[in-house]
């Protein structure tokens, strides 16, 4: 199966394709991510110099906490959003207790005027004189609840229908996927995959 990898801009460091890679896609908003995904990448990549690793931050819900704002200011500042800010504050910390020193690149979002021109032909297809305006109100009104929120998400994690994160791929300079997964798992586990 083969990547549908949609960069967008970089936050940190570079990013450059290899002949192995282990992406790490986050959210700022997911305390997991923070607290477990993060710092196992790091341990990850300390322990496999041969293997390319970097994370992608992502969104797919609260946009407003998840974007290349916040992504920058977690990883200059270690400032934490909502979720995360109050599972770190449970543990003394006011702040991301770590720098997190790998490659990050956001996910590639649709530009707002794409959005509107995209939800604008769609209603145009059932814009004709035979719709009560009441239907033409329901059916802008349907597109806005479907169709935006699916806009604002990031191509990457779209496009590859991704269950939530943290999500891990494991993959080729080809982007051929050598594995991908949901969630945590422990490092032997992980490092035995890498050693296949």
């Amino acid at each position: 199966m083969q990547l549908d990898l949609q960069l967008g801009k970089v936050v940190q460091g570079s990013v450059a394709i290899s002949e192995r890679n282990l992406m790490l896609v986050f959210q700022v908003n997911c305390p997991g991510c923070l607290s477990r995904a993060l710092p196992m990448l790091t341990k990850i990549s300390e322990a496999n110099k041969s293997i390319n690793c970097f994370a992608l931050s992502t969104a797919f819900e609260n946009f407003n906490l998840n974007n290349v704002k916040t992504t920058k200011a977690l990883l200059e500042q270690g400032d934490l959003t909502l979720h995360s800010k109050r599972h770190f504050a449970q543990l003394g910390h006011q702040k991301l207790p770590y720098n997190f020193e790998l490659p990050v690149v956001m996910d590639w979002f649709m530009p707002s005027q794409t959005i509107s021109k995209l939800e604008e032909s769609v209603f145009n297809v059932f814009d004709n004189e035979r719709l009560s305006k009441t239907l033409k109100q329901n059916i802008k009104n349907h597109l806005a609840q479907r169709l935006v929120p699916m806009s604002l998400m990031g191509r990457t994690f779209l496009n590859n229908d991704l269950q939530g994160t943290p999500t891990w791929i494991y993959f080729d300079e080809n982007l051929e996927i050598f594995d991908s997964w949901f969630g945590h798992q422990d490092l032997e586990w992980i490092q035995a995959l890498l050693d296949k």
